[in-house]
């Protein structure tokens, strides 16, 4: 799917002009990482998913972004919150750089709590959700603006599904204190 112009783009890039650190918060899927990587393409990349940079950062945490040369972009920040506090650190050693550290974030509750805590008034905080109509003219009521949907119409049903599951096993749980994802499921499905 070619890149389509998000609305948002032009408030994240004056929130990067006006912030040290940006975070961008949404559901899994909406386009979070494309439109950093596309609105800021020199950014270094790191997926905090990847299991070795997450030991290289519980390891040593400091010399992790010693060795990284910002701007960066750090993905699914929930998976390494302790950076944050880092970041903090480099943010208020040199507090007149702007747009230096970039997040995306999905499980909005742990994420928040973090960026609460460690980033308060250093951070700007934006949230993106699909594509909307004025986004894009596939998006419809029925079947929403998931990239995802509208690029491969035809298996629709197959993305939501497994897309539920995952939101369910992964995030849902991370978040709540769930032990029988089968109730749970059948319970929201009433």
């Amino acid at each position: 799917m070619r890149y389509v112009t998000r609305k948002l783009g032009t408030t994240l890039q004056e929130a990067s002009r006006h912030f040290p650190a940006v975070v961008i918060t949404g559901p899994r899927r909406a386009g979070k990482t494309t439109l950093l990587r596309q609105l800021f393409p020199k950014a270094r990349y790191v997926l905090l998913e990847d299991p070795d940079i997450q030991g290289r950062i519980r390891g040593d945490p400091r010399t992790f972004l010693e060795d990284l040369h910002p701007p960066v972009i750090f993905d699914e920040i929930q998976n390494a919150p302790e950076l944050l506090s880092y970041v903090r650190t480099l943010i208020d050693s040199a507090p007149h750089r702007m747009g230096q550290w970039l997040f995306t974030g999905s499980q909005e509750a742990p994420l928040m709590l973090g960026i609460t805590e460690s980033m308060a008034g250093r951070a700007a905080i934006l949230q993106l959700l699909p594509f909307s109509l004025t986004e894009s003219g596939k998006v419809n009521m029925l079947h929403g603006g998931f990239p995802e949907v509208l690029a491969r119409p035809k298996f629709r049903a197959l993305w939501f599904a497994s897309y539920l599951q995952t939101y369910l096993e992964r995030d849902v749980r991370a978040i709540t204190n769930i032990r029988d994802l089968v109730t749970f499921v059948a319970f929201w499905r009433c």
